[in-house]
């Protein structure tokens, strides 16, 4: 379960931080794109860490299904979990603007 979200987590993260670069210069500040940064990992970056994931490591749901894991009890949590961790972010990133 853990290496799933890891491997998913990561894909999420390396598009998510390439957007907030690109989204950088064109804004006032930096913070404000790590705000759109931590915003778009919330909302977009699980989706594309999933397909990332099914991509390049199709294979492993078959390992995590005889693990008795389904792809959507997977997903479900990956969402849950990086749902939070955008919340928290924000939360502390809202201290500092």
């Amino acid at each position: 379960m853990w290496n799933f979200y890891r491997d998913v987590t990561l894909y999420a993260a390396a598009v998510c931080i390439l957007f907030g670069l690109a989204t950088v210069p064109a804004r006032d500040s930096i913070i404000n794109g790590v705000l759109v940064t931590i915003v778009v990992f919330g909302v977009f970056g699980t989706g594309l860490g999933v397909l990332a994931f099914g991509y390049f490591q199709k294979q492993q749901y078959y390992m995590y299904h005889n693990l008795g894991f389904t792809k959507r009890h997977l997903i479900t949590r990956t969402y849950l979990i990086n749902g939070v961790l955008a919340i928290v972010l924000l939360i502390i990133t809202s201290f500092f603007v």
